[in-house]
């Protein structure tokens, strides 16, 4: 099995380099654990990176997710007065992300989320949505939100106990790895310089994840969207 040490990796990746196929694949595929920060998310990303993901699968690794999310006025309105909860007012702008199963002919689309939902139903992914909130701790409107969750980077862990964060403009889509004009620096743990700094993007993980970092919100997904999400889970790993 391969493991962090053993892959010819750069200290830096940008426009003129292919980064999922330099980087992204060859560390997932030697990764046991993977927790991202994602100011933009889309199942396309994992698809783009499906061979990686499925060695993730295959030997029961697991990964967090920390994605950003905007609330409408409205939803913010009722949560003061107290008519729908923070998680439902989430619920319903997440629901509509996910297509209904019975609904859905687009192959590829499907295998995307077959992908999501089989890591989700054997607790091998949890995602958290990250929302600014008021001097009170209450959630932002999206149109009086001046901050955004923007925040680009991720912290993968190998078998050996290594780390390889990576920290920049990169989001978790398939344009980002494909085609923006992205750029991020890599970190080693078994470097000293780089300890640092990977350290920091640790932190600043566990800090959001653990909702111990002022001023934002982070909230598990709710059971509802979980659970049409587990509709597209399969009887056997995905292989493709």
């Amino acid at each position: 099995m391969t493991i962090f040490r053993e892959l010819p990796l750069k200290i830096a990746y940008g426009p003129g380099d292919d980064p999922l196929h330099e980087f992204y694949i060859p560390v997932l595929r030697a990764s046991v654990h993977y927790d991202r920060l994602s100011g933009f998310f889309s199942s396309s990303a994992l698809a783009v990176a499906a061979e990686g993901v499925a060695y993730l699968i295959a030997r029961g690794g697991t990964m967090r997710l920390l994605v950003g999310a905007q609330l409408q006025p409205q939803d913010v309105e009722a949560i003061y007065q107290g008519e729908m909860a923070l998680e439902e007012a989430v619920r319903q702008r997440m629901e509509a992300l996910l297509p209904d199963p019975d609904q859905l002919a687009d192959a590829i689309q499907r295998r995307r989320l077959e992908a999501l939902a089989w890591m989700v139903a054997h607790d091998q992914l949890q995602i958290k949505v990250v929302l600014p909130t008021d001097p009170h701790g209450f959630p932002l409107p999206a149109a009086q939100a001046q901050p955004y969750f923007h925040a680009k980077g991720g912290v993968f862990t190998d078998e050996a106990g290594d780390q390889i964060a990576f920290n920049g403009s990169i989001n978790e889509t398939e344009t980002g790895w494909r085609r923006n004009f992205e750029q991020f620096l890599v970190f080693r743990s078994w470097e000293q310089g780089s300890r640092p700094y990977l350290s920091e993007v640790a932190r600043r993980f566990e800090r959001l994840w653990t909702r111990t970092e002022p001023d934002w919100i982070a909230l598990d997904i709710p059971e509802a969207v979980e659970h049409r999400l587990l509709k597209y889970a399969p009887p056997h790993p995905p292989q493709r």
